[in-house]
Protein backbone atom coordinates (compact mmCIF):
# COMPACT_ATOMS: atom_id res chain seq x y z
CA UNK A 1 0.00 0.00 0.00
CA UNK A 2 2.52 2.48 1.06
CA UNK A 3 4.57 1.20 -2.39
CA UNK A 4 1.66 2.37 -4.54
CA UNK A 5 1.06 5.36 -3.09
CA UNK A 6 4.95 6.78 -3.03
CA UNK A 7 4.81 5.75 -6.96
CA UNK A 8 1.25 7.75 -7.45
CA UNK A 9 2.85 11.04 -5.70
CA UNK A 10 5.91 10.45 -7.67
CA UNK A 11 3.94 10.25 -10.80
CA UNK A 12 1.99 14.03 -9.81
CA UNK A 13 5.33 15.28 -9.18
CA UNK A 14 6.89 14.54 -12.69
CA UNK A 15 3.74 15.73 -14.01
CA UNK A 16 3.49 18.96 -12.33
CA UNK A 17 7.08 19.54 -13.69
CA UNK A 18 6.29 18.49 -17.07
CA UNK A 19 3.57 21.19 -17.33
CA UNK A 20 5.02 24.13 -15.48
CA UNK A 21 5.59 26.20 -18.37
CA UNK A 22 1.88 25.29 -20.15
CA UNK A 23 -0.06 25.83 -16.93
CA UNK A 24 -1.34 29.48 -16.05
CA UNK A 25 -1.17 29.18 -12.16
CA UNK A 26 -4.84 29.53 -10.15
CA UNK A 27 -2.92 30.74 -6.98
CA UNK A 28 -6.07 30.16 -4.85
CA UNK A 29 -6.73 26.70 -5.82
CA UNK A 30 -2.70 25.30 -5.70
CA UNK A 31 -2.85 27.37 -1.67
CA UNK A 32 -5.84 25.59 -0.83
CA UNK A 33 -4.53 21.63 -2.57
CA UNK A 34 -1.96 22.21 -0.46
CA UNK A 35 -3.03 22.89 2.72
CA UNK A 36 -5.55 19.45 1.91
CA UNK A 37 -2.70 17.82 1.79
CA UNK A 38 -0.81 19.05 4.43
CA UNK A 39 -3.79 18.29 6.19
CA UNK A 40 -3.76 14.28 5.35
CA UNK A 41 -0.37 13.84 5.70
CA UNK A 42 0.74 10.28 7.53
CA UNK A 43 3.13 10.31 9.97
CA UNK A 44 5.31 7.74 8.10
CA UNK A 45 8.72 8.76 7.23
CA UNK A 46 8.79 7.70 3.55
CA UNK A 47 5.77 9.35 2.59
CA UNK A 48 7.06 12.46 4.73
CA UNK A 49 9.87 12.60 2.28
CA UNK A 50 7.52 12.25 -1.00
CA UNK A 51 5.84 14.91 0.10
CA UNK A 52 8.47 17.23 1.03
CA UNK A 53 9.42 16.64 -2.64
CA UNK A 54 5.87 17.05 -3.67
CA UNK A 55 5.77 20.64 -1.88
CA UNK A 56 9.30 21.75 -3.47
CA UNK A 57 7.32 21.09 -7.07
CA UNK A 58 4.07 22.80 -6.17
CA UNK A 59 6.36 25.85 -4.53
CA UNK A 60 8.01 26.22 -7.29
CA UNK A 61 5.29 26.48 -9.32
CA UNK A 62 3.28 28.59 -7.03
CA UNK A 63 5.75 30.90 -6.81
CA UNK A 64 6.15 31.46 -10.29
CA UNK A 65 9.91 32.82 -9.69
CA UNK A 66 11.52 34.24 -12.91
CA UNK A 67 14.23 32.34 -13.31
CA UNK A 68 16.69 34.98 -15.01
CA UNK A 69 15.30 37.26 -12.38
CA UNK A 70 16.25 34.82 -9.22
CA UNK A 71 19.59 34.80 -10.84
CA UNK A 72 20.31 38.07 -11.27
CA UNK A 73 18.84 38.70 -7.35
CA UNK A 74 20.09 35.71 -5.75
CA UNK A 75 24.19 36.64 -4.87
CA UNK A 76 22.65 40.25 -3.70
CA UNK A 77 19.84 38.71 -1.59
CA UNK A 78 22.36 35.82 0.02
CA UNK A 79 25.24 38.37 0.73
CA UNK A 80 22.21 40.55 2.44
CA UNK A 81 21.07 37.74 4.56
CA UNK A 82 24.39 36.93 5.63
CA UNK A 83 25.48 40.64 6.02
CA UNK A 84 21.97 40.41 8.55
CA UNK A 85 22.70 37.74 10.30
CA UNK A 86 25.80 38.94 10.82
CA UNK A 87 24.25 41.75 12.43
CA UNK A 88 21.98 40.22 14.33
CA UNK A 89 24.03 38.04 16.11
CA UNK A 90 26.44 41.21 16.95
CA UNK A 91 23.36 43.04 17.98
CA UNK A 92 21.88 39.90 19.92
CA UNK A 93 25.25 39.40 21.81
CA UNK A 94 25.84 43.09 23.10
CA UNK A 95 22.48 43.95 24.18
CA UNK A 96 21.77 43.38 27.84
CA UNK A 97 19.13 41.48 29.81
CA UNK A 98 16.02 43.65 29.77
CA UNK A 99 15.44 45.45 32.73
CA UNK A 100 11.70 46.54 32.96
CA UNK A 101 9.66 43.31 31.76
CA UNK A 102 8.48 42.88 34.89
CA UNK A 103 7.53 46.53 35.19
CA UNK A 104 5.88 46.36 32.29
CA UNK A 105 3.31 43.42 33.04
CA UNK A 106 3.17 44.94 36.75
CA UNK A 107 1.94 48.20 34.68
CA UNK A 108 -1.05 45.79 32.67
CA UNK A 109 -2.44 45.21 36.91
CA UNK A 110 -2.26 48.69 37.75
CA UNK A 111 -6.08 49.49 38.69
CA UNK A 112 -5.61 52.83 40.22
CA UNK A 113 -8.41 55.01 38.44
CA UNK A 114 -7.85 59.04 39.73
CA UNK A 115 -10.62 61.20 40.41
CA UNK A 116 -12.12 63.06 37.53
CA UNK A 117 -12.18 66.48 39.39
CA UNK A 118 -9.72 68.21 40.75
CA UNK A 119 -9.71 69.99 44.08
CA UNK A 120 -6.20 70.77 45.03
CA UNK A 121 -3.20 70.30 42.93
CA UNK A 122 0.40 71.34 43.30
CA UNK A 123 3.24 70.79 40.89
CA UNK A 124 4.97 72.94 42.63
CA UNK A 125 4.29 75.55 39.45
CA UNK A 126 7.61 77.47 38.32
CA UNK A 127 6.71 80.49 39.31
CA UNK A 128 7.51 79.58 43.40
CA UNK A 129 10.72 81.21 44.27
CA UNK A 130 13.65 79.26 45.36
CA UNK A 131 14.07 78.89 49.30
CA UNK A 132 10.60 80.18 49.83
CA UNK A 133 8.09 78.66 51.91
CA UNK A 134 5.67 76.68 48.99
CA UNK A 135 2.71 79.22 48.80
CA UNK A 136 -0.13 76.34 48.56
CA UNK A 137 1.06 75.07 51.82
CA UNK A 138 0.74 76.13 55.65
CA UNK A 139 3.35 74.39 57.99
CA UNK A 140 2.32 72.72 61.04
CA UNK A 141 5.70 72.30 62.00
CA UNK A 142 9.76 71.67 60.59
CA UNK A 143 11.28 73.43 58.28
CA UNK A 144 10.08 73.47 54.33
CA UNK A 145 11.16 75.70 51.12
CA UNK A 146 11.10 75.07 47.53
CA UNK A 147 14.34 73.61 45.94
CA UNK A 148 14.98 73.04 42.01
CA UNK A 149 16.24 69.58 41.55
CA UNK A 150 17.52 68.37 38.04
CA UNK A 151 15.53 71.40 36.36
CA UNK A 152 11.85 71.34 38.38
CA UNK A 153 10.90 73.15 41.38
CA UNK A 154 10.01 70.52 44.04
CA UNK A 155 8.91 70.69 47.82
CA UNK A 156 12.19 70.22 50.73
CA UNK A 157 12.26 69.31 54.05
CA UNK A 158 15.04 70.38 55.40
CA UNK A 159 15.00 68.69 58.63
CA UNK A 160 11.37 66.24 58.40
CA UNK A 161 8.20 68.20 58.94
CA UNK A 162 4.50 68.60 58.75
CA UNK A 163 2.77 70.29 56.15
CA UNK A 164 -1.12 70.78 55.19
CA UNK A 165 -3.08 72.15 51.99
CA UNK A 166 -3.27 75.97 52.69
CA UNK A 167 -7.28 76.13 51.95
CA UNK A 168 -9.90 78.14 52.98
CA UNK A 169 -11.94 75.59 54.63
CA UNK A 170 -9.38 73.53 56.10
CA UNK A 171 -11.38 73.09 59.44
CA UNK A 172 -13.86 71.25 57.49
CA UNK A 173 -14.04 68.08 56.24
CA UNK A 174 -12.74 68.81 52.78
CA UNK A 175 -12.25 65.10 51.27
CA UNK A 176 -15.72 63.86 49.73
CA UNK A 177 -16.82 60.50 50.12
CA UNK A 178 -14.97 58.98 47.24
CA UNK A 179 -11.60 60.63 46.11
CA UNK A 180 -8.32 60.01 45.42
CA UNK A 181 -4.95 61.44 46.40
CA UNK A 182 -1.46 61.14 44.16
CA UNK A 183 1.75 62.39 45.10
CA UNK A 184 5.67 61.33 44.58
CA UNK A 185 7.92 61.68 47.75
CA UNK A 186 12.11 60.84 47.01
CA UNK A 187 13.88 58.65 49.46
CA UNK A 188 17.96 59.62 49.42
CA UNK A 189 20.32 56.45 49.38
CA UNK A 190 21.47 54.54 52.30
CA UNK A 191 19.55 52.73 55.79
CA UNK A 192 18.03 54.80 57.95
CA UNK A 193 14.97 54.76 60.07
CA UNK A 194 13.74 58.03 59.82
CA UNK A 195 13.49 57.35 55.70
CA UNK A 196 10.19 57.26 55.79
CA UNK A 197 6.70 59.44 55.31
CA UNK A 198 3.75 59.62 57.65
CA UNK A 199 0.75 60.72 55.66
CA UNK A 200 -1.94 61.46 57.74
CA UNK A 201 -6.36 62.14 57.03
CA UNK A 202 -6.76 64.80 58.73
CA UNK A 203 -5.64 68.09 59.27
CA UNK A 204 -3.21 67.79 61.93
CA UNK A 205 -2.89 71.73 62.27
CA UNK A 206 -6.98 72.57 61.83
CA UNK A 207 -8.53 69.24 62.35
CA UNK A 208 -7.03 68.12 65.53
CA UNK A 209 -8.71 64.40 67.05
CA UNK A 210 -11.19 64.85 63.19
CA UNK A 211 -11.16 62.30 60.78
CA UNK A 212 -8.95 59.35 60.34
CA UNK A 213 -6.57 58.30 63.15
CA UNK A 214 -5.00 55.71 61.01
CA UNK A 215 -2.08 56.71 58.89
CA UNK A 216 -0.24 55.74 55.72
CA UNK A 217 3.70 54.91 56.65
CA UNK A 218 5.58 55.21 53.22
CA UNK A 219 9.04 53.37 53.93
CA UNK A 220 11.79 52.78 50.97
CA UNK A 221 10.35 49.37 50.47
CA UNK A 222 6.96 49.11 51.05
CA UNK A 223 3.66 50.95 52.99
CA UNK A 224 2.14 50.02 56.23
CA UNK A 225 -1.41 50.99 57.41
CA UNK A 226 -3.14 48.94 60.54
CA UNK A 227 -2.32 45.73 60.53
CA UNK A 228 -1.25 45.81 56.78
CA UNK A 229 2.61 45.80 56.04
CA UNK A 230 3.38 45.58 52.31
CA UNK A 231 6.45 45.12 50.82
CA UNK A 232 7.06 46.58 47.37
CA UNK A 233 7.75 43.00 44.87
CA UNK A 234 11.62 42.57 44.54
CA UNK A 235 12.42 44.32 47.83
CA UNK A 236 11.78 41.80 50.27
CA UNK A 237 15.47 40.97 51.18
CA UNK A 238 16.13 44.90 51.87
CA UNK A 239 15.76 46.18 55.28
CA UNK A 240 12.33 47.76 55.59
CA UNK A 241 14.57 51.28 55.75
CA UNK A 242 16.94 50.58 52.76
CA UNK A 243 17.16 52.30 49.72
CA UNK A 244 20.37 51.33 47.24
CA UNK A 245 20.14 53.96 45.44
CA UNK A 246 18.05 56.58 45.57
CA UNK A 247 14.72 57.69 43.69
CA UNK A 248 11.40 58.67 43.27
CA UNK A 249 8.18 57.17 44.41
CA UNK A 250 4.87 57.25 43.02
CA UNK A 251 2.41 57.28 45.50
CA UNK A 252 -1.48 56.25 44.81
CA UNK A 253 -4.24 56.24 47.55
CA UNK A 254 -8.35 55.87 46.31
CA UNK A 255 -10.96 55.88 49.00
CA UNK A 256 -14.53 54.93 48.28
CA UNK A 257 -17.06 55.18 50.91
CA UNK A 258 -14.74 53.28 53.81
CA UNK A 259 -13.03 50.90 51.28
CA UNK A 260 -9.29 52.11 51.17
CA UNK A 261 -6.35 50.96 48.67
CA UNK A 262 -2.73 52.54 48.26
CA UNK A 263 -0.30 51.95 46.16
CA UNK A 264 2.95 52.11 45.31
CA UNK A 265 4.25 53.03 41.40
CA UNK A 266 2.79 50.20 39.69
CA UNK A 267 1.45 47.86 42.59
CA UNK A 268 -1.43 47.74 45.17
CA UNK A 269 0.05 47.12 48.15
CA UNK A 270 -2.91 48.03 50.70
CA UNK A 271 -6.49 47.21 50.25
CA UNK A 272 -8.81 47.29 53.27
CA UNK A 273 -12.31 46.90 53.06
CA UNK A 274 -14.19 49.08 55.47
CA UNK A 275 -12.77 51.79 57.74
CA UNK A 276 -14.75 52.76 60.87
CA UNK A 277 -13.51 56.22 60.52
CA UNK A 278 -14.05 58.74 58.18
CA UNK A 279 -10.75 60.85 56.27
CA UNK A 280 -11.50 64.54 56.89
CA UNK A 281 -8.38 66.07 55.49
CA UNK A 282 -4.32 65.64 54.35
CA UNK A 283 -1.13 66.23 56.37
CA UNK A 284 2.06 64.75 55.26
CA UNK A 285 5.05 64.41 57.11
CA UNK A 286 8.54 63.83 56.66
CA UNK A 287 10.75 62.39 58.94
CA UNK A 288 14.18 62.63 57.19
CA UNK A 289 16.35 65.64 56.39
CA UNK A 290 16.52 67.21 52.47
CA UNK A 291 13.78 64.77 50.96
CA UNK A 292 11.21 66.03 48.24
CA UNK A 293 7.51 65.78 47.22
CA UNK A 294 6.05 67.01 44.13
CA UNK A 295 3.17 66.59 41.61
CA UNK A 296 0.65 66.70 44.73
CA UNK A 297 -3.41 65.83 43.57
CA UNK A 298 -6.30 65.45 45.71
CA UNK A 299 -9.17 64.35 43.54
CA UNK A 300 -12.84 63.95 43.42
CA UNK A 301 -14.22 60.42 42.38
CA UNK A 302 -16.83 60.21 39.85
CA UNK A 303 -19.49 57.87 38.30
CA UNK A 304 -17.94 54.24 36.93
CA UNK A 305 -16.86 55.18 32.85
CA UNK A 306 -19.30 53.19 31.55
CA UNK A 307 -22.46 54.83 33.37
CA UNK A 308 -20.61 58.17 32.25
CA UNK A 309 -20.66 56.97 28.62
CA UNK A 310 -24.44 56.30 28.73
CA UNK A 311 -25.30 59.54 30.48
CA UNK A 312 -23.20 62.44 28.69
CA UNK A 313 -22.07 60.19 25.91
CA UNK A 314 -18.31 60.96 26.64
CA UNK A 315 -15.74 60.23 29.19
CA UNK A 316 -13.22 62.85 30.75
CA UNK A 317 -10.63 61.24 32.10
CA UNK A 318 -7.63 63.75 34.21
CA UNK A 319 -5.65 60.59 34.89
CA UNK A 320 -3.48 60.42 31.42
CA UNK A 321 -0.28 62.13 32.00
CA UNK A 322 1.93 63.44 30.03
CA UNK A 323 5.78 64.70 30.84
CA UNK A 324 6.10 68.19 30.45
CA UNK A 325 5.46 70.01 26.76
CA UNK A 326 5.47 66.10 25.62
CA UNK A 327 3.29 63.36 24.07
CA UNK A 328 4.81 60.63 26.12
CA UNK A 329 2.38 59.25 28.89
CA UNK A 330 3.20 58.63 31.85
CA UNK A 331 3.44 55.15 33.92
CA UNK A 332 1.02 56.40 36.24
CA UNK A 333 -1.82 56.78 33.41
CA UNK A 334 -2.27 53.26 32.77
CA UNK A 335 -4.76 52.83 35.40
CA UNK A 336 -6.66 54.96 33.17
CA UNK A 337 -6.35 53.81 30.01
CA UNK A 338 -6.74 50.34 31.04
CA UNK A 339 -10.15 51.12 32.40
CA UNK A 340 -10.91 52.58 28.62
CA UNK A 341 -9.44 49.22 27.40
CA UNK A 342 -11.41 47.35 29.45
CA UNK A 343 -14.58 49.10 28.73
CA UNK A 344 -14.26 48.65 24.78
CA UNK A 345 -13.73 44.82 25.06
CA UNK A 346 -16.88 44.20 27.07
CA UNK A 347 -18.91 47.35 24.53
CA UNK A 348 -17.84 45.84 21.16
CA UNK A 349 -20.18 48.71 19.97
CA UNK A 350 -18.56 50.80 21.67
CA UNK A 351 -16.44 52.99 19.33
CA UNK A 352 -14.36 56.46 20.91
CA UNK A 353 -12.83 59.81 19.40
CA UNK A 354 -9.56 60.21 21.53
CA UNK A 355 -9.51 64.27 22.01
CA UNK A 356 -6.97 65.95 23.87
CA UNK A 357 -7.09 69.19 25.66
CA UNK A 358 -4.63 71.55 27.01
CA UNK A 359 -4.78 74.80 29.77
CA UNK A 360 -4.09 77.95 28.40
CA UNK A 361 -0.10 78.09 29.73
CA UNK A 362 2.03 78.96 26.53
CA UNK A 363 2.01 79.38 23.13
CA UNK A 364 -1.52 78.76 21.60
CA UNK A 365 -0.66 77.02 18.43
CA UNK A 366 1.77 74.66 19.95
CA UNK A 367 -0.99 73.74 22.93
CA UNK A 368 -2.97 72.86 19.82
CA UNK A 369 -0.15 71.07 18.20
CA UNK A 370 0.33 69.38 21.78
CA UNK A 371 -3.37 68.49 21.95
CA UNK A 372 -3.60 66.43 18.62
CA UNK A 373 -0.44 64.54 19.65
CA UNK A 374 -1.32 63.69 23.12
CA UNK A 375 -4.59 62.51 21.86
CA UNK A 376 -2.80 60.34 19.32
CA UNK A 377 -0.77 59.03 21.69
CA UNK A 378 -3.45 57.32 23.48
CA UNK A 379 -4.79 56.39 20.72
CA UNK A 380 -1.97 54.48 19.52
CA UNK A 381 -1.90 52.52 23.15
CA UNK A 382 -5.13 51.66 23.34
CA UNK A 383 -4.52 50.03 19.09
CA UNK A 384 -0.90 48.02 20.78
CA UNK A 385 -3.36 46.92 22.97
CA UNK A 386 -5.53 45.15 20.84
CA UNK A 387 -8.25 47.83 20.26
CA UNK A 388 -9.27 47.79 16.55
CA UNK A 389 -7.63 50.71 14.67
CA UNK A 390 -11.34 51.56 12.82
CA UNK A 391 -13.11 51.68 16.32
CA UNK A 392 -10.53 55.04 17.49
CA UNK A 393 -10.11 58.25 15.92
CA UNK A 394 -8.09 61.10 17.46
CA UNK A 395 -8.75 64.87 17.85
CA UNK A 396 -6.44 67.98 19.48
CA UNK A 397 -8.65 71.30 20.82
CA UNK A 398 -6.05 72.86 22.24
CA UNK A 399 -6.60 75.51 25.24
CA UNK A 400 -10.06 76.19 23.42
CA UNK A 401 -12.72 74.62 25.14
CA UNK A 402 -11.83 74.77 28.91
CA UNK A 403 -13.98 73.05 31.58
CA UNK A 404 -11.83 74.72 34.48
CA UNK A 405 -10.89 78.65 35.79
CA UNK A 406 -7.24 78.79 33.77
CA UNK A 407 -6.51 81.35 36.88
CA UNK A 408 -6.57 78.79 39.68
CA UNK A 409 -4.14 75.11 39.81
CA UNK A 410 -7.07 73.31 39.99
CA UNK A 411 -8.93 74.61 36.87
CA UNK A 412 -5.93 74.09 34.67
CA UNK A 413 -5.72 70.54 36.58
CA UNK A 414 -9.24 69.83 34.82
CA UNK A 415 -8.35 71.85 31.38
CA UNK A 416 -5.65 69.24 31.10
CA UNK A 417 -7.75 66.03 30.36
CA UNK A 418 -8.09 64.08 27.84
CA UNK A 419 -11.76 62.95 26.91
CA UNK A 420 -13.21 59.75 25.23
CA UNK A 421 -16.36 61.15 23.04
CA UNK A 422 -18.70 58.13 21.72
CA UNK A 423 -19.53 57.78 18.06
CA UNK A 424 -21.23 56.05 15.85
CA UNK A 425 -19.85 53.61 12.83
CA UNK A 426 -16.08 53.29 11.85
CA UNK A 427 -12.95 55.35 11.65
CA UNK A 428 -11.86 53.72 8.92
CA UNK A 429 -9.60 55.53 6.56
CA UNK A 430 -10.42 59.03 7.24
CA UNK A 431 -10.43 59.20 10.68
CA UNK A 432 -7.32 60.88 11.49
CA UNK A 433 -6.30 57.57 13.51
CA UNK A 434 -2.30 57.96 13.28
CA UNK A 435 1.31 55.65 14.62
CA UNK A 436 3.81 57.60 14.39
CA UNK A 437 2.03 60.41 12.73
CA UNK A 438 0.80 58.44 9.92
CA UNK A 439 -2.53 57.63 8.70
CA UNK A 440 -4.24 53.75 9.23
CA UNK A 441 -7.23 51.91 8.65
CA UNK A 442 -7.65 51.40 5.26
CA UNK A 443 -10.86 51.00 3.70
CA UNK A 444 -9.26 48.35 1.10
CA UNK A 445 -7.97 46.73 3.91
CA UNK A 446 -10.54 46.10 6.40
CA UNK A 447 -12.77 45.13 2.89
CA UNK A 448 -11.07 41.99 2.17
CA UNK A 449 -11.88 38.56 2.99
CA UNK A 450 -10.33 35.50 2.85
CA UNK A 451 -11.79 34.64 -0.89
CA UNK A 452 -11.58 38.36 -2.22
CA UNK A 453 -7.21 37.60 -1.66
CA UNK A 454 -7.15 34.57 -3.11
CA UNK A 455 -8.40 36.59 -5.88
CA UNK A 456 -6.73 39.18 -6.53
CA UNK A 457 -3.58 37.22 -5.84
CA UNK A 458 -4.10 36.04 -9.02
CA UNK A 459 -4.61 39.30 -10.74
CA UNK A 460 -1.96 41.20 -9.33
CA UNK A 461 1.36 41.37 -10.99
CA UNK A 462 4.24 39.20 -10.01
CA UNK A 463 6.85 40.62 -7.49
CA UNK A 464 10.21 39.44 -6.60
CA UNK A 465 10.97 41.88 -3.70
CA UNK A 466 8.72 44.89 -2.20
CA UNK A 467 11.05 47.67 -1.63
CA UNK A 468 10.55 49.67 1.56
CA UNK A 469 12.57 52.51 1.28
CA UNK A 470 16.13 53.77 -0.84
CA UNK A 471 17.81 56.49 -1.03
CA UNK A 472 15.08 59.09 -1.96
CA UNK A 473 12.83 58.02 0.83
CA UNK A 474 10.18 55.51 1.86
CA UNK A 475 9.03 53.80 -1.44
CA UNK A 476 5.87 51.81 0.38
CA UNK A 477 4.84 53.58 3.77
CA UNK A 478 1.89 53.94 5.76
CA UNK A 479 -1.10 53.16 4.38
CA UNK A 480 0.59 50.02 1.73
CA UNK A 481 -1.45 46.88 1.60
CA UNK A 482 -0.02 43.98 0.50
CA UNK A 483 -1.59 40.33 0.26
CA UNK A 484 0.04 37.20 0.82
CA UNK A 485 0.40 33.82 1.08
CA UNK A 486 2.33 31.83 3.98
CA UNK A 487 4.50 29.12 3.81
CA UNK A 488 1.68 26.73 5.52
CA UNK A 489 -0.02 27.70 2.48
CA UNK A 490 -2.71 30.20 4.24
CA UNK A 491 -3.81 33.42 2.60
CA UNK A 492 -3.41 36.79 4.57
CA UNK A 493 -3.49 40.58 4.22
CA UNK A 494 -1.57 43.07 5.90
CA UNK A 495 -1.32 46.93 6.27
CA UNK A 496 1.99 49.32 6.79
CA UNK A 497 1.16 51.48 9.74
CA UNK A 498 3.92 53.16 10.25
CA UNK A 499 8.02 53.06 8.70
CA UNK A 500 10.12 54.35 11.31
CA UNK A 501 13.03 56.18 9.82
CA UNK A 502 14.74 57.33 13.05
CA UNK A 503 14.88 53.79 13.82
CA UNK A 504 16.62 51.91 11.60
CA UNK A 505 13.18 51.92 9.03
CA UNK A 506 11.45 49.92 11.84
CA UNK A 507 8.11 48.60 10.44
CA UNK A 508 4.54 48.25 12.21
CA UNK A 509 1.64 46.72 10.83
CA UNK A 510 -1.38 44.97 11.11
CA UNK A 511 -2.41 41.69 9.61
CA UNK A 512 -4.59 38.86 9.72
CA UNK A 513 -3.52 35.53 8.26
CA UNK A 514 -6.71 32.95 7.28
CA UNK A 515 -7.51 29.51 7.41
CA UNK A 516 -8.85 27.42 4.57
CA UNK A 517 -12.59 27.34 5.38
CA UNK A 518 -12.10 31.52 5.95
CA UNK A 519 -11.82 31.71 9.91
CA UNK A 520 -8.93 33.83 10.81
CA UNK A 521 -5.62 31.75 11.94
CA UNK A 522 -3.86 34.40 13.41
CA UNK A 523 -3.69 37.94 13.66
CA UNK A 524 -2.45 41.34 15.20
CA UNK A 525 -3.47 44.70 15.09
CA UNK A 526 0.45 46.33 16.17
CA UNK A 527 3.34 44.02 14.86
CA UNK A 528 7.12 45.50 14.71
CA UNK A 529 9.44 44.43 12.86
CA UNK A 530 12.67 45.47 12.89
CA UNK A 531 15.60 45.55 10.29
CA UNK A 532 17.55 42.25 9.78
CA UNK A 533 14.66 40.06 11.02
CA UNK A 534 12.29 37.71 9.59
CA UNK A 535 8.14 37.24 10.11
CA UNK A 536 6.26 34.09 10.55
CA UNK A 537 2.78 35.33 9.69
CA UNK A 538 1.37 31.92 10.10
CA UNK A 539 2.40 32.88 13.75
CA UNK A 540 2.33 36.21 13.77
CA UNK A 541 6.30 35.84 15.70
CA UNK A 542 9.26 38.00 14.33
CA UNK A 543 12.33 35.92 14.30
CA UNK A 544 12.87 32.25 14.45
CA UNK A 545 15.44 29.76 13.16
CA UNK A 546 13.53 27.48 10.90
CA UNK A 547 13.92 28.64 7.28
CA UNK A 548 11.01 26.94 6.24
CA UNK A 549 8.51 28.96 8.22
CA UNK A 550 9.95 32.48 7.19
CA UNK A 551 6.97 34.13 5.30
CA UNK A 552 9.14 37.40 4.92
CA UNK A 553 12.52 38.84 5.70
CA UNK A 554 12.88 42.64 6.79
CA UNK A 555 16.28 43.10 5.20
CA UNK A 556 18.59 46.14 5.28
CA UNK A 557 21.14 46.68 2.20
CA UNK A 558 22.46 50.08 3.94
CA UNK A 559 21.37 53.16 6.42
CA UNK A 560 18.53 54.06 3.89
CA UNK A 561 17.82 50.95 1.73
CA UNK A 562 15.10 48.32 3.50
CA UNK A 563 12.89 45.46 1.18
CA UNK A 564 10.86 42.73 1.87
CA UNK A 565 12.01 39.61 0.78
CA UNK A 566 9.32 36.67 0.49
CA UNK A 567 10.02 33.19 1.81
CA UNK A 568 11.13 30.24 -0.21
CA UNK A 569 7.20 29.45 -0.74
CA UNK A 570 5.70 32.18 0.63
CA UNK A 571 3.72 34.65 -1.62
CA UNK A 572 3.82 39.07 -0.87
CA UNK A 573 2.28 41.21 -3.39
CA UNK A 574 1.06 44.51 -3.01
CA UNK A 575 -2.03 45.86 -3.31
CA UNK A 576 -2.92 48.59 -5.99
CA UNK A 577 -3.43 52.26 -4.47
Amino acid sequence: MKTKLILSLIITVFTFTLSFGQVKVDVENKVNREANQRANRKTDQAIDKTFDKLEEGIGNLFKKKNKKNKGNNQQQEEQVKQNNSTEQKSEQSTVEEPQVQTMNVEWAKFDFVPGDEVIFEDVPSTDEENGEFPSRWDLKEGQVEIAKVNGENVIMFLDGGEIVPYLKNSKEDYLPDVFTIEFDVWFNKGQSTSNRYFIHFRDRKNQWNKGLGERLTITPTGLEFGATDKRYPGTESLNWSTEPDGKWRHISIAYTKGKFKAYMDDTRLINVPHLEENPWGLTIEALAENVYLKNVRIAKGGVKYYERVLSDGKIIVNGIRFDVNQANIKPESNGAINEIFQLMQKQADLNFSVEGHTDSDGDEAQNQTLSEQRAKAVMDRLVSMGISANRLKSAGWGESKPIGENGTAEGKANNRRVEFVKFEGSAAHASGSSIGGSSVGNSAYDNLDKKAIGKKLDELPEQINIPISNVNGIVNGAGTVILYATSDGNLGKMEILDVDKNDGYKLTIRFVTYNYNGSIHSESNHLEIEGTYTCDLDKGEVGGDVQSEQDFHFGKQDSKTSTLYPGEIAILRVLNK
